[in-house]
């Protein structure tokens, strides 16, 4: 049985750092490569930890390791505490004139939809270092350089705060190259021998409707002769659609300048929306840096003016009249 400490001593923040970063990965060997110790050093820190408490934290196993419940409730305080330092430390930037954001967001989203009104903010506080990451990573705001983040859905941050910004939606969109000058046909049978440009988001692919989703909407049960090229991204698909090479089921908040200028040419009203909003998440103490309240309040404002966009393909386009899903 542990002997508990009798004097009222901390222990060794390192120790203290080797639990926290252990029960986080669940692992020793993961711990201990975060942390550049080896496996034994770090079992050796929290066997100290341990033993200074007076309390077992870890029940050791073959796969990894596992809290106990003094190991949970230590926890729960540990995080806080380290929580208490990080706010700290951001506190600390007003004493060296350290005014800095940083953002990250999905590449297209940054580029096509960030980045162009981000211009506007950016002259109205010229004091703020804007930093904008542009990733399609999770950003971990525990170890990242992260104020902001600008998510395609909220399930990975359950312990950030956060607001949801809007839901896109897609449709059909060529370049005016496809058309030969022509005016965009009645049919979409017209259009059958271009290729469709498809866009694999992987894992989040589900959530983006697909070629399939739209012509059974439309209730078009011919199948395409030419299946079209795939992209990851969906900056190379617009890029795609705008070289003229195939129909795109593009989102509209990505391609609304496209749309503005002509480069681009909507196809159908049938809009379908994606399954997941938009959402910019963030850590409470952000909220204490300067400039941050007023950024949070400006991508507010801009996605609701988004959403109030009622910019909608012509009437005179494929897929019979006026029609938006969801």
């Amino acid at each position: 049985m542990m002997e508990r400490s009798s004097h009222r001593r901390l222990p060794k923040l390192s120790n203290i750092l080797a639990f926290e970063t252990a029960a986080k990965t669940g692992s020793l060997a993961g711990a201990a490569e975060i942390l550049c110790l080896t496996p034994a050093a770090v079992s050796q820190q929290i066997r100290q930890l341990e033993e200074h408490l007076g309390v077992r934290l870890f029940v050791r196993s073959k796969s990894g390791v596992e809290l106990t419940e003094p190991g949970i409730s230590y926890l729960a305080f540990t995080q806080e505490a380290f929580e208490t330092l990080r706010v700290a430390q951001q506190n600390m930037a007003q004493y060296h004139g350290d005014q800095a954001l940083t953002l990250t967001a999905l590449p297209a989203l940054a580029s096509r939809w960030l980045m162009p009104r981000l211009y506007h903010w950016m002259d109205r506080h010229p004091e703020i270092d804007l930093r904008i990451q542009a990733t399609h990573g999770l950003t971990d705001f525990n170890t990242a350089a992260a104020d902001f983040c600008l998510a395609f859905g909220d399930e990975h941050y359950p312990l950030q705060d956060k607001v949801e910004l809007f839901r896109d939606e897609v449709f059909p969109v060529c370049s005016p190259v496809l058309l030969r000058g022509g005016p965009v046909p009645d049919s979409f049978e017209g259009l059958f021998d271009h290729p469709m440009i498809h866009v694999d988001w992987g894992r989040d692919g589900r959530f983006l409707p697909d070629w399939s989703e739209w012509l059974l909407a439309a209730g078009i049960t011919r199948r395409p002769p030419n299946p079209g090229p795939a992209f990851n991204l969906s900056a190379m698909a617009i890029d795609a659609a705008l070289a003229g090479r195939g129909i795109l089921l593009g989102q509209r908040s990505l391609i609304r300048e496209e749309l503005r200028q002509g480069r681009l040419v909507a196809l159908s009203s049938l809009a379908l929306p994606l399954n997941k909003s938009y959402f910019v998440v963030y850590p409470r103490r952000v909220l204490n840096k300067a400039g941050a309240p007023e950024l949070l309040a400006w991508l507010q404002r801009q996605a609701e003016e988004e959403s109030r966009q009622e910019e909608r393909p012509s009437e005179a386009g494929l897929g019979g009249p006026l029609v938006r899903c969801g």
